[in-house]
């Protein structure tokens, strides 16, 4: 999905979202799709990277 800055009217893919302006004020923010999926991503990210420890951790600890 195409996403595009309010403010800054860039465009770019959800896989990718981030905002590039993070230091700057933005009235937008709090509603602003980019930042949304930006986080979602993350959040999917570091869930991911959990999952992958615990796997390792359960792999070490039955060897």
């Amino acid at each position: 999905m195409e996403l595009e800055c309010v403010k800054y009217h860039e465009k770019m893919e959800s896989e990718q979202a981030a905002c590039r302006h993070s230091g700057d004020y933005c009235q937008h923010r709090t509603s602003c799709m980019i930042v949304f999926i930006e986080k979602e991503n993350k959040r999917e990210a570091d869930a991911a990277q959990s999952l992958k420890s615990e796997k390792i951790e359960q792999r070490e600890t039955q060897s």
